[in-house]
């Protein structure tokens, strides 16, 4: 046997030891899931799994902000000030302009 047969034989096994590895975290996992939720079958468990919003699909989930979205609203709330009744933004005007874009129907009169 050559040592690339052997290499090819020990990646085969080593490939099932990892299946195998990786099915008893999910075991583990699910017990895990059924002891925090409560769910007596899997009927109830997979209604919790559907009707969960940490547990929704991309495509029906709010959109995420883009990096370029996110530093700016970074840079808005470090613009604010606090006078210890409410917080104080300077460009009101430019903030407001910032949040239109996020309208359901996003058309400037």
């Amino acid at each position: 046997m050559t040592e690339l047969e052997r290499i090819a034989k020990l990646e085969k096994k080593l490939k099932v030891r990892k299946r195998k590895a990786l099915a008893k975290e999910y075991e583990k996992l699910g017990r895990k899931f059924y002891k925090k939720t409560g769910a007596k079958n899997i009927t109830t468990a997979e209604n919790m799994l559907d009707h969960t919003p940490v547990f929704e699909k991309r495509e029906t989930a709010s959109p995420t902000l883009t990096t370029e979205q996110f530093q700016q609203l970074q840079n808005i709330a470090n613009a604010m000030t606090y006078n210890g009744n409410f917080w104080k933004i300077e460009d009101l005007k430019d903030v407001s302009q910032w949040l239109s874009q996020f309208q359901t129907e996003n058309e400037q009169s």
